[in-house]
């Protein structure tokens, strides 16, 4: 995967991104025919955004069930 490809996966530019779509999508001068592509490409970033983040709060819950289950296993066997 080339460098640019890499950079334009990120979370953070795919939000930023969407952001910039909505400031156009909110400027009264775009046309139907554009603010339908833009719109398309919003919905595309906005689910590639909540994929990632479903991803993420995935992995910080199963981190948090192996610090809970490890504490328990320290507590029993401090008993």
């Amino acid at each position: 995967m080339t460098d640019k490809k890499k950079q334009d996966d990120r979370f953070e530019d795919r939000l930023a991104k969407l952001e910039e779509i909505v400031d156009r999508l909110e400027d009264e001068s775009v046309g139907l025919e554009e603010a339908l592509g833009l719109f398309e490409n919003g919905m595309e970033l906005a689910r590639h955004c909540r994929t990632r983040l479903e991803e993420v709060e995935l992995r910080v819950t199963q981190l948090l069930e192996t610090e809970i289950g490890e504490d328990e296993d320290v507590d029993e066997e401090s008993e």
